[in-house]
């Protein structure tokens, strides 16, 4: 048995842990950039908040419009190294945080992100500790807050790359459950099974875990129950509370066991077509789990479909044979994808025509070296038609 494990950023979780920001930051640095979303600090109230905790003053403050890309990072990064800021916070989604933290590190290096970004940059090697980032989540979906890498789009090739090195990770993660409550229900609904789907792909890994797999499959347990009632009754304080949860131990889990397929394909998904990060990997979860257990089936991998079975019982099923618990579980997610309302890849332009390069680009990424199965060409190709339309069935009539 080989592992390691590290969470390098203090987590602070509590309802009105916002409060708790002003005090943190003092302790970092007195020239504030702030980043937050285009509608983070508008819900709830939490601009004015902000400004009346904050005693250092914020220098500049950008929002983030859509998915980070290397054009708008490199922007504020000049200005941030021109205004001599020395601390980050970053207020907002998964793509808030992810701009927060490119900033933080490209702010103390020379240079732009494709000098150092992975697959489409330069791949420079960072070597400079970013500067002090204070992470807010105003979603439970990425967990961004307690990893140490960021993905941008590069507009150029129209693919999503990261960045990535131990010192991104944020110095304080203040995760505040009253901040999601004023989501929208599509908003809850795609962030949450981006929650679900970074807790599934790290359980069924290649790179077993022996203290990640409980973390993680605990809490797919929990965000199992908690998204449809966070979904149906924005204010369910309780469900709020277990997905913030879920989603930031989705973010350890991943830290330490990658991602698979899902993530695979989500990315040059997300760079081609204007197909919000969670739907893509919605739209093809059910099709890349099936796919893993009939790759798994063919070759006797007794491993792979006992961990997918453990995921199946973390979702309901109560079937005591693993290939049973398993498949249950590719039907919980068919049946929790079309319940939220999640559309297929064709609802965004995605064509059959866009198959090879999707999946030579899907091959060349991080997620797919921890898929727990070699996938040839016709099986992503399967998974891709599958998720054309919303509602295929991932497991065809024998």
């Amino acid at each position: 048995m080989k592992f390691g494990f590290a969470v390098p950023t203090a987590i602070e979780f509590a309802p009105g842990a916002i409060d708790r920001l002003g005090a943190i930051t003092a302790g970092f640095g007195t020239r504030v950039c702030l980043v937050t979303g285009v509608h983070s600090l508008a819900r709830g109230g939490v601009h004015e908040r902000i400004s009346h905790l904050l005693a250092a003053p914020v220098v500049i403050h950008r929002t983030v419009v859509g998915e980070p890309d290397t054009v708008q990072v490199d922007r504020v990064t000049r200005e941030v190294r021109a205004a001599g800021c020395d601390v980050v916070i970053a207020v907002g989604g998964g793509s808030v945080l992810d701009t927060g933290k490119a900033i933080a590190c490209l702010a103390a290096h020379d240079g732009d992100a494709l000098d150092y970004l992975e697959v489409v940059g330069r791949g420079r090697p960072l070597t400079r500790p970013s500067l002090p980032l204070i992470a807010v989540p105003t979603t439970a979906g990425t967990g961004s807050e307690v990893t140490h890498n960021a993905v941008l789009a590069d507009p150029a090739t129209a693919t999503k790359a990261s960045l990535r090195h131990p010192s991104m990770a944020p110095r304080v993660a203040l995760l505040d459950p009253l901040l999601t409550h004023s989501l929208p229900p599509e908003v809850t609904a795609r962030t949450g099974l981006d929650a679900l789907i970074q807790l599934i792909e790290p359980a069924v890994s290649n790179r077993v875990h022996p203290l990640i797999t409980p973390l993680a499959l605990d809490a797919l347990e929990r965000a199992a129950i908690a998204l449809p009632r966070a979904f149906d009754t924005p204010d369910d304080g309780s469900a709020r509370a277990d997905m913030m949860l879920a989603a930031m131990i989705s973010g350890i889990a991943l830290a330490h066991c990658g991602l698979g397929a899902a993530h695979a394909f989500a990315g040059p998904l997300g760079g081609s077509y204007p197909i919000p990060h969670g739907i893509a990997c919605a739209a093809v979860i059910p099709h890349v789990m099936a796919a893993n257990l009939e790759v798994a089936a063919e070759s006797g991998d007794a491993g792979s479909v006992h961990r997918h079975a453990k995921v199946g019982r973390a979702l309901g099923s109560r079937a005591g044979e693993d290939r049973a618990a398993a498949w249950d579980g590719v039907a919980h997610m068919e049946q929790l994808c079309q319940s939220l309302a999640m559309p297929g890849l064709a609802s965004f332009g995605v064509t059959s025509a866009a198959f090879p390069d999707l999946i030579a680009r899907a091959r060349r990424t991080s997620s797919m070296r921890a898929n727990p199965a070699e996938l040839d060409d016709a099986r992503m190709t399967t998974i891709l038609e599958r998720s054309l339309a919303p509602g295929t069935p991932a497991r065809m009539a024998m």
